[in-house]
């Protein structure tokens, strides 16, 4: 596309989002407009799927959404912004050390020279003036050791600043790769880990699998009970799923009330008897509204389980699993199934 023409098409969409939030009565906010931007844009299909089911479900577009939304998709503006201040301020820290260093260096040059004098004249120098020269040198001495001293508290501030910025770049790590409402990892971080597991899978030659899973009549939580009462539903899962793998397992937020879990060297049968135990697990949680004490029934979920073969995509051992867990939702819910490896279901 030559520059005109997606300049053009830019401009477009800027002026389809605007009458599309205007048209909507949805606030003109920068949050508000990246979305529908994108959305409208249409070169993302992940973000209009999310945001129709979203409005489908919530029946419209509210902050609660937006946010949501914005979360999932557009977390690495934070990130991007924290990196560039922690970059600025590692500069800041360094220029000042340079300054100290570059003036001790100065400092250090001059005395070396005054001793070089000393050494040079002090045989020919009387009394008086060797005493004032030896005045002088103690002078310098003491002149030196004071900037020493001075450089040594500048590369320790230095070194403390660094160490600050260090922890909180990881803190900012930490929470772009975190759902903000159920603490566990999210998409972001899902998808890092996914390829860093087929990654490895294809080196060792290891087994690795994949779980879809979905809570089952979601929507209902939402319409029957109000939205508070479905994220504390949503928290309830992703502790429950997050708690019940192991430590070199991924359990992730994947979008709305869809999760994913990673199993790096795990076999298909181990991995659908794992999610048979989480999908108990969750079924066996009682759910308490905390305003009335009312029981409101169980959560269940559905969940589909695929192997990664050599030589297939992310995109289609994702597809294989969400197909199972269709399947699963298909048959009734509330059950495990298994979508076979490729080289078993062509065989």
């Amino acid at each position: 596309m030559r520059k005109d023409d997606s300049f053009n098409k830019a401009s477009l969409t800027a002026q389809k989002t605007m009458a599309l939030l205007k048209d909507r009565k949805i606030r003109t906010i920068p949050q508000n407009y990246t979305i529908w931007y994108e959305y409208l844009s249409e070169e993302n299909p992940k973000i209009i799927e999310v945001v129709n089911r979203l409005m489908l479900e919530r029946g419209k577009f509210s902050d609660e959404v937006a946010k949501e939304i914005f979360n999932e998709f557009f977390s690495f503006e934070k990130e991007g912004k924290e990196l560039r201040e922690a970059n600025r301020l590692v500069q800041q820290s360094m220029q000042a050390v340079l300054r100290e260093i570059q003036s001790s260096s100065n400092g250090l040059a001059n005395y070396g020279e005054q001793l070089d004098n000393f050494a040079d004249t002090a045989d020919g120098l009387s009394l008086p003036d060797l005493q004032s020269t030896v005045r002088n040198v103690i002078a310098e001495t003491k002149s030196m050791a004071e900037q020493s001293h001075q450089l040594n508290d500048s590369l320790k501030n230095a070194s403390d600043e660094i160490s600050a910025l260090k922890l909180r770049l990881e803190q900012v790590e930490s929470e772009t790769l975190t759902d903000p409402l159920t603490g566990i990892a999210n998409r972001k971080k899902f998808d890092t880990e996914l390829r860093l597991a087929t990654g490895n899978s294809k080196k060792s030659n290891s087994k690795l699998c994949l779980i879809m899973s979905d809570i089952d009549h979601f929507k209902n939580f939402n319409d029957e009970h109000g939205h508070v009462f479905g994220d504390q539903v949503l928290k309830l899962v992703a502790q429950t799923l997050d708690g019940g793998v192991k430590n070199n397992a991924v359990a992730a937020r994947y979008g709305g009330e869809e999760f994913g879990i990673i199993l790096p060297g795990t076999s298909l049968e181990h991995a659908a008897k794992l999610a048979d135990s989480l999908r108990t697990s969750v079924s066996e949680k009682k759910l308490v509204k905390r305003n009335t004490g009312a029981d409101v029934g169980r959560i269940t979920m559905s969940f589909g389980v695929a192997q990664f073969s050599d030589g297939e995509s992310i995109d289609d051992l994702i597809a294989r699993a969400d197909t199972a867990l269709y399947q699963a939702k298909n048959a009734g819910r509330d059950q495990v199934k298994i979508d076979l490896p490729r080289l078993v279901r062509s065989a």
